[in-house]
């Protein structure tokens, strides 16, 4: 993590350019963030972005005062022995917003952080403009944050159905597009089964299973002994399926590698695959033991039949029910409007289980067939808008316009 310091000082060639401060917290919002700025440069070569962000944001240019990957956690309660870290770099930001003036901040996702952050800017600073993108989903969980977010200038949101519940608080909304219908490469533009099993040694003629086993180096180091045994235990009931395991992030992928490593020889027909192939291997595959979060809405893009699996610290997850507004976690149940997809969460995140569900998947066809028949319904309903495009163009008016800016404090 690179400290404050020096870092933190515009130098000459950055005086006087477009000025933008964003903070991300985590990998999924990483890329997508780094995807919008890719299109921000062509539209605004000179805009100089600084903050909070991951490698794929670092990669576009930006000035990152904090790298996201160091200091991801996974739960409420972990968040706590990270306090002090957490206040020291939150006051070095408000610091920084304070001496640099950006004229626009972008907060993206991250609704721990984010939405007190955004209260501490405006306290600081009556008129700068800030923009949430991938707001909190007050929807499903505590919708009375919604009270805390008056600060914001304006929201852009990744479903077409959250506007209209800004909107009714006087919060300015819109909707951008989804994250993962966005970005998605069309599953006829996707490599064939041939061409994977090839690559990485695998028959074509087999069924394959691609696992998501998590992108932060806590669940990982979770989630891996359970995914294994259920690997073991579906190798020895049914030996022709194939596994395909996501390595995801670089840092997660070393202990994605040595879990897999220390079980190697017991897991025929099992194989690493790069993150860049992931979805590439959930097109070639049967199904998908899908990690709850963002590669869910992914994998139900591709109509890929899953079954989502999470298990957390047990306070977090007991007070994440006591507040949860809907029945399900998985996004792809979630616009379903019921269970469409198994769920195997804290203790029923067994190998036995993931077993057991992937077999009923496996062997009764009709069920199968109408997870299909849904998941491309779900497609169709989050649509296809480009996300990347009209983020991009929403920042730009703001960074072009100085009537949209107004003065500053």
């Amino acid at each position: 993590m690179n400290p404050p310091g020096d870092q933190g000082k515009r130098t000459g060639d950055t005086v006087g350019k477009p000025n933008l401060m964003v903070y991300v917290g985590d990998h999924s919002a990483d890329i997508f963030t780094a995807r919008v700025f890719a299109r921000l440069k062509q539209y605004l070569p000179d805009l100089h972005i600084w903050g909070v962000g991951g490698t794929k944001m670092k990669e576009t240019g930006m000035e990152l005062l904090y790298d996201s990957s160091d200091f991801a956690v996974l739960g409420i309660f972990q968040v706590v022995h990270k306090l002090a870290f957490f206040f020291k770099m939150r006051q070095h930001l408000l610091d920084e917003i304070a001496r640099r003036k950006p004229d626009l901040i972008l907060l993206v996702d991250n609704g721990g952080f984010n939405v007190q952050f955004a209260n501490a800017i405006r306290k600081i600073n009556k008129d700068m403009p800030i923009y949430y993108f991938i707001s909190p989903q007050i929807w499903g969980s505590r919708p009375w944050r919604i009270n805390a977010m008056k600060s914001l200038t304006k929201v852009l949101t990744i479903f077409p159905f959250e506007p209209p519940i800004y909107q009714a608080k006087g919060i300015a909304a819109t909707f951008v597009g989804n994250t993962a219908a966005g970005t998605m490469t069309p599953p006829e533009q996707l490599p064939s089964k041939e061409d994977l099993c090839a690559k990485y040694g695998l028959d074509p003629e087999r069924p394959i299973i691609t696992v998501f086993p998590g992108s932060r180096k806590q669940e990982v180091r979770s989630f891996m002994p359970v995914l294994l045994d259920a690997i073991e235990m579906m190798h020895t009931k049914r030996p022709e399926v194939q596994f395909c395991i996501s390595r995801s992030t670089i840092k997660a992928g070393a202990i994605i590698q040595d879990a897999f490593n220390k079980v190697q020889g017991k897991l025929k027909g099992a194989v690493l695959v790069e993150q860049p192939d992931t979805l590439w291997a959930v097109k070639a595959s049967k199904l998908a033991w899908v990690k709850s979060g963002t590669s869910t809405l992914e994998v139900a893009m591709l109509g890929k039949p899953m079954i989502i699996y999470y298990r957390g610290p047990w306070p977090d997850f007991l007070l994440v029910m006591a507040f949860k507004t809907v029945k399900n976690v998985g996004m792809p149940n979630i616009l379903a409007g019921k269970t469409l997809i198994p769920e195997l969460i804290q203790l029923d995140c067994r190998a036995q289980l993931l077993v057991r569900y992937s077999l009923d998947l496996f062997d009764v066809p009709a069920k199968y067939a109408e997870i299909e028949t849904q998941l491309a319904q779900i497609r169709h309903a989050v649509g296809s808008e480009d996300f990347v495009e009209n983020t991009a163009r929403e920042l730009v008016a703001v960074l072009e316009n100085p009537a949209l800016c107004q003065s500053k404090s």
